[in-house]
């Protein structure tokens, strides 16, 4: 569980994105709704967040490990200063929950999927 709150702790809240042979296996993959997604595209997108909200904040509500699986809800609130991430840079307190779940295989993540509550972002950017 330590490793995949790392991913939030660390990689999004702090930036620290050379922790990555620690985290993440040489076969990660992320799978979003329509595609997948290699590890530098996800740690591009996670930059992308950082850089839009340089004030960004990172909180765990809760951990559930199952076997190789661990799932996280997360909740990030930041001020879109810069336009970056999809989002305009307008100065707008942002607010997202989103849910995680990673796969495991020999202690490092090898499989992501995660959900974003986009419709409550979309109402915040206006």
């Amino acid at each position: 569980m330590r490793t995949a709150r790392r991913v939030f702790l660390e990689t999004m809240a702090q930036g620290r994105f050379d922790t990555r042979g620690e985290i993440y296996g040489a076969d990660f993959v992320a799978h979003g709704a329509s595609t997948d997604y290699t590890l530098e595209q996800d740690l591009a997108a996670t930059a992308s967040w950082r850089e839009a909200m340089p004030d960004l904040k990172v909180t765990i509500e809760r951990t559930v490990a199952d076997r190789d699986l661990v799932a996280l809800h997360w909740k990030v609130v930041g001020t879109n200063t810069v336009a970056a991430g999809g989002m305009p840079g307008k100065g707008d307190r942002i607010g997202i929950e989103g849910m995680t779940f990673f796969r495991f295989a020999r202690g490092l993540i090898v499989e992501e999927w995660s959900v974003i509550d986009v419709a409550t972002l979309r109402k915040q950017l206006g």
